[in-house]
């Protein structure tokens, strides 16, 4: 099913909150009256039509959050269905309603119909109605005089991990653009309170349209829209972590925070800055052993999703001596976020080989966004040395990422539906040339620390697991 959905089974996901839903008996008298269920954007365009009953379609791009959404024939999932309509508090329901066309009536289903998000959506095609279907005033007429509009265009939801990476130039078609004799790949990463990395390929490409290559285990795969995936990993905890931190080692103030942040920048500089002679011998730090000084975190202070998603997760931190610093614990927390992103992103470009493997000349920038990463330097730089991968933040999206995605995506839309929206070049939402704000080039002589920090989270991962579902 993970294969068809590409979406593991968490508790992250509708499908087993669904069922964790209908398994609760105090539930029961809730499950009798629920006859369908709905998006939130949905929801809304129901309110708005006026036709409580209306039978609301949902986006491919909002469906595939749920976990239960075949990607790759854009329909509910048979196996992922029957796992919550046979719950013993669903209701089958023997009525009819009727559907947003005025087409024939058909029985209720559980899920609603699925669309592309720009597909047509005729009961409110002339404007917002100003009567509702039992002939009482539409609130909403009244609210927004600018939704009366014949000329109005509608469009059903998009999730905003696509649209992030619409909006920060990493759609599919900013993919491939050469760079000298280099392929350009672009990937998104976000750090906010939480952290993810995600890359939009080209559904024509026929491995991904078919069942030929596997999703690798621990990434998710999403539809964007019709002819584009969204393929990545998600972290809970990202941001989060140097908050819990900063709150942990009393290092609130922005002063005590920046004093905090230079001596973290100086263990990294000594750790992992351009390679030392060998006759710096004044340079204890420079001759010792990278695991001798090493604190290590598992960043899971609110559990994991990708790339293990295993349930009861947490946190740990390994490695404390007497000589353990404040700045210590705070290096130590912004590797493991890093590290983190690192797993996901070897997977992504293994799966990037499989769907693409005749572009063997590839070189992966990663475009940064967030607030936690866009402000902190260093952290990037961890990030790009971390990756082997430059790091940009592109001053077109570095705030308002998701905003500008579906933007993007609309205006696309209407483009390429002939309803006279121009298209907009050189400095306009739909450019695709990247504005750099910073750039933060990757130091390939640390990629060997940076291996051997990796592998020992995994091991100190492997070690203690066991123990959180104990």
């Amino acid at each position: 099913m993970y294969q068809r959905t590409g979406a593991p089974l968490h508790v992250s996901y509708a499908l087993p909150q669904l069922r964790a839903f209908y398994a609760k008996e105090e539930n029961q008298h809730l499950a009798i009256k629920i006859d369908r269920w709905q998006t939130l954007s949905t929801i809304c365009l129901h309110r708005w039509s006026g036709k409580p009953c209306l039978q609301m379609p949902i986006s491919y791009s909002e469906a595939s959050w749920t976990g239960m959404f075949d990607f790759r024939s854009c329909s509910w999932d048979q196996e992922a269905l029957n796992l919550v309509e046979t719950c013993p508090g669903v209701t089958q329901y023997d009525y009819t309603i009727e559907h947003d066309d005025d087409g024939p009536k058909d029985e209720i289903e559980l899920l609603p119909p699925l669309v592309d998000f720009d597909s047509p959506l005729p009961v409110l095609r002339e404007g917002i109605p100003p009567c509702n279907a039992d002939g009482g005033l539409n609130p909403y007429w009244e609210r927004w005089p600018e939704f009366r509009s014949h000329a109005l265009s509608m469009f059903f939801g998009i999730g905003d991990g696509a649209a992030a990476n619409v909006g920060s130039k990493c759609g599919s078609s900013d993919q491939q653009e050469r760079e000298g004799r280099h392929i350009q790949r672009r990937i998104a990463v976000t750090i906010g309170t939480s952290a993810a990395a995600r890359v939009c390929l080209p559904l024509s490409t026929p491995s991904l349209s078919s069942n030929l290559v596997l999703i690798p285990p621990g990434l998710f795969c999403y539809r964007v829209h019709r002819d584009t995936i969204l393929l990545g990993g998600a972290l809970t905890d990202g941001g989060c972590v140097v908050e819990w931190a900063r709150s942990l080692l009393n290092l609130q103030s922005p002063e005590s925070f920046d004093a905090c942040m230079a001596q973290v920048s100086d263990i990294y500089e000594k750790r992992c800055g351009k390679r030392k002679r060998c006759d710096d011998d004044d340079d204890d730090d420079a001759n010792t052993s990278f695991n001798d000084h090493r604190v290590t975190m598992i960043p899971f202070l609110s559990g994991e999703r990708s790339t293990g998603y295993r349930v009861g997760a947490k946190a740990c931190i390994s490695n404390l001596t007497r000589g353990t610093s404040s700045n210590d614990v705070m290096y130590a927390c912004l590797e493991s976020v890093v590290l983190r992103l690192r797993r996901v992103l070897q997977l992504i470009n293994e799966a990037c080989r499989e769907f693409f493997p005749a572009a063997d000349d590839v070189k992966n920038v990663l475009i940064a966004s967030g607030a936690a990463l866009e402000r902190n330097a260093l952290w990037r730089r961890m990030l790009a040395d971390c990756s082997s991968a430059d790091v940009i933040v592109d001053s077109d999206s570095a705030e308002e990422a998701t905003s500008r995605g579906v933007a993007i995506l609309l205006a696309e839309s209407l483009q390429q539906t002939g309803l006279g929206v121009p298209r907009l070049r050189y400095g306009g939402i739909t450019e695709r040339t990247l504005v750099v704000a910073d750039e933060t080039r990757c130091n390939v002589e640390a990629a060997e620390r940076w291996a051997a920090a990796a592998s020992s989270q995994e091991t100190l991962i492997d070690a203690i697991a066991f123990t959180w579902n104990s």
